[in-house]
């Protein structure tokens, strides 16, 4: 992987992370870019932190700095990959089990409890498993890139994961879960999801937005903002608009002959045509003396417009 590429990755799990108010440490994020360029091997890495969580106390705040540095290098490791085609409950559920595995013990299981945020009540802990899989096999409907435009595929995510947001489908990690989820969906339909081109205040926000008054408008603009396409995709081209002339003309043409096409390039290579030809140096300086004129013109007109202006706001 590229350094370029694991930067935004890294970037992009850190934001997504803060979200929930998980902070990491500077040397945790050190680590974790060496093993997204494969220079550190994660299992090794995270084996002796997942034994020191074992025996440190879950109240203390060395619990959760453990956990977070965890959590931080597993989900690094899923974003570094790519989902199953197509996405299934299951793939939501194993996604879960792979970040809070050694620190919840229901991890990878639906909510089986109430749960609200806020005061605000999610759904009801009977629907969850149903509701979940009706809602990932819809998603899968949904076009990939450049079939689909950016603003559009955002629309799209958008009503999908506020459904997630207010489904709630875990009991402990249930928004980042969510969050890398939405991420990796977006790989396999050729979208990048870069959460660090927002803010996490402004994750969180959108998200309230959709739970609390059902606006699914800051999600959107959310979204929005840190869509990009794939390097491996491009954005849609839009179909070039051709006059019925040009059309006509390209259809009238003859066939040039090869003695034709000799003659010009002789025409071409003459001495009196490489006269006629002005140098490229020549060419730039006519062409930075017609952009002083055209802007020395356009301050003219600026002074003749603001009196006007004046005296029309008077």
């Amino acid at each position: 992987m590229e350094l370029h590429e694991a930067n935004r990755i890294l970037r992009a799990i850190k934001t997504a992370m803060a979200a929930d108010g998980r902070k990491i440490p500077l040397a945790a994020e050190t680590d974790g870019l060496m093993m997204l360029l494969g220079k550190l091997d994660a299992d090794n890495y995270l084996a002796p932190k997942i034994k020191h969580l074992r025996a440190t106390a879950p109240s203390s705040a060395a619990y959760e700095r453990l956990c977070n540095n965890i959590i931080f290098f597993r989900a690094l490791r899923a974003a570094q990959k790519s989902i199953a085609d197509p996405v299934t409950a299951i793939s939501v559920m194993l996604l879960h089990k792979s970040l809070f595995g050694d620190m919840d013990a229901d991890a990878g299981k639906p909510r089986a409890k109430d749960a609200c945020t806020d005061g605000n009540a999610h759904t009801d802990p009977k629907y969850v498993q149903g509701s979940l899989k009706a809602i990932v096999t819809k998603m899968n409907e949904i076009g990939s890139a450049p079939q689909t435009a950016k603003d559009d595929f955002a629309g799209y995510l958008s009503h999908y994961m506020r459904e997630l947001v207010i489904l709630h489908p875990f009991e402990q990690g249930s928004a980042l879960t969510v969050r890398i989820f939405c991420m990796l969906f977006c790989k396999l339909k050729g979208f990048g999801l870069g959460y660090h081109r927002t803010t996490p205040s402004a994750i969180r926000s959108a998200e309230l937005d959709a739970l609390a008054a059902d606006d699914v408008t800051p999600l959107y603009k959310m979204l929005l903002s840190c869509l990009s396409y794939e390097t491996k995709t491009s954005a849609p081209r839009r179909p070039t608009v051709r006059t019925r002339r040009e059309l006509t003309q390209e259809l009238c043409r003859p066939p040039r002959r090869e003695q034709d096409a000799k003659s010009l390039q002789l025409r071409d290579e003459s001495p009196r045509s490489e006269k006629r030809r002005a140098p490229d140096d020549e060419v730039l300086r006519r062409a930075i003396r017609l952009q002083q004129k055209i802007s020395k013109l356009n301050d003219q007109l600026n002074e003749l417009i603001q009196p006007l202006e004046s005296a029309e706001d008077d």
